[in-house]
């Protein structure tokens, strides 16, 4: 049976959504700095990307609407 790295903190999550692809690491609230590519487990985005993997599409409920995002790669 083949695994797949799941997000957790700590994780670069390489993303796919309407608007291309975007590449960040997922830390904890006192670490984040969207500017630096760092988004908290906390936020919308990083909740939903916890425990999921590549491959995986998840829906993020965000003040803008509901968007879905397709994780390509978890390093």
């Amino acid at each position: 049976m083949l695994t797949y790295p799941l997000v957790q903190i700590g994780s670069r999550v390489r993303v796919h959504d309407q608007d291309g692809d975007a590449e960040f690491t997922v830390v904890g609230p006192e670490d984040s700095d969207v500017v630096a590519g760092r988004i908290s487990d906390g936020c919308p985005l990083g909740q939903a990307l916890l425990g999921h993997g590549p491959g995986d599409r998840v829906h993020v409920r965000a003040p803008a609407g509901v968007r879905t995002v397709t994780i390509l790669d978890v390093l």
